[in-house]
């Protein structure tokens, strides 16, 4: 019979892989909010892709994504 130390670690490793999982699918769902700020900023009539790329940038760094390349 597995004593409730064992119990307990095998919880808490249990719980450590679903924390994972779920603040990965959290942090892919916050990126594309700073890829719909660059669609958005693109679709402006007088848009500069240059201060569109800086918005992203901006959001990204926010939230831990990964920045777009500055042309």
């Amino acid at each position: 019979m597995p004593s409730i130390r064992h119990r307990s670690a095998m919880f808490a490793a249990a719980f450590a892989l679903a924390a994972g999982f779920a603040g990965g699918a959290v942090a892919q769902r916050n990126c594309s909010i700073c890829t719909g700020v660059y669609d958005h900023c693109m679709a402006q009539p007088d848009a500069s892709e240059y201060e569109c790329v800086l918005e992203h940038n901006r959001c990204a760094k926010s939230l831990g994504c990964p920045f777009k390349p500055q042309t």
